[in-house]
């Protein structure tokens, strides 16, 4: 069984055509299907990962908080309204946690249905769909920035049949024709048939 991996990244997956195709899906076919996950993708796309910039720009804040919450405590003696700034600091990386989570589960929820779509009219032919989750060694072989990926899987022994099946003529005709006598037949009767007298 074969098996092509098109990656997710710069918020549409990789739609080239390989050689690996050939025999299951069109050029044609194969951007169509891509371009619908693609769409889906555009509806409802996946939270964008934390990039280095993003991840120090956290670290400065949290530093900055802390700093700011310490430093009002020595020179003032309100502990009640200091303690407002790192609530209000957990309170806001919770609603951004639970809205990445809801991005994530709308996406991951959205390919998932599109693929078992894509699969009850595609099984028949031996291909089959499926999102994966790339692990961080074929993020880093792909794009680091990766994390999925819509798997195609070619079943080989469908495509080897349906390749026999056109090679090998049937073993019998579908249809037959007759075509009528092109020269004029004579039947005479023969001279020892028996003839019933009449009265």
């Amino acid at each position: 069984m074969k098996s092509l991996h098109c990656v997710y990244s710069s918020n549409r997956f990789a739609d080239q055509y390989t050689l690996d195709l050939e025999g299951f899906m069109s050029p044609h076919e194969f951007t169509a299907t891509i371009n619908t996950f693609n769409t889906a993708a555009w509806h409802y796309p996946p939270p964008s990962r934390f990039t280095g910039s993003i991840n120090h720009y956290f670290i400065c804040l949290a530093t900055l908080i802390l700093t700011a919450v310490i430093a009002a405590i020595h020179h003032t003696r309100q502990i009640g309204f200091i303690l407002i700034l790192p609530f209000t600091f957990l309170f806001t990386s919770m609603v951004v946690i639970y809205y990445r989570k809801k991005q994530k589960l709308r996406f991951e929820s959205a390919m998932i249905h599109l693929c078992s779509c894509m699969n009850a009219t595609e099984n028949v032919r031996g291909i089959n769909f499926r999102l994966t989750f790339l692990t961080p060694e074929q993020q880093i072989a792909t794009h680091p920035s990766s994390s999925y990926a819509i798997t195609i899987e070619f079943d080989d022994r469908f495509n080897l049949l349906h390749h026999f099946s056109l090679n090998i003529p049937p073993s019998y005709s579908t249809s037959i024709t007759i075509s009528p006598p092109l020269y004029d037949v004579d039947v005479a009767k023969p001279t020892n048939a028996y003839y019933p007298l009449k009265e």
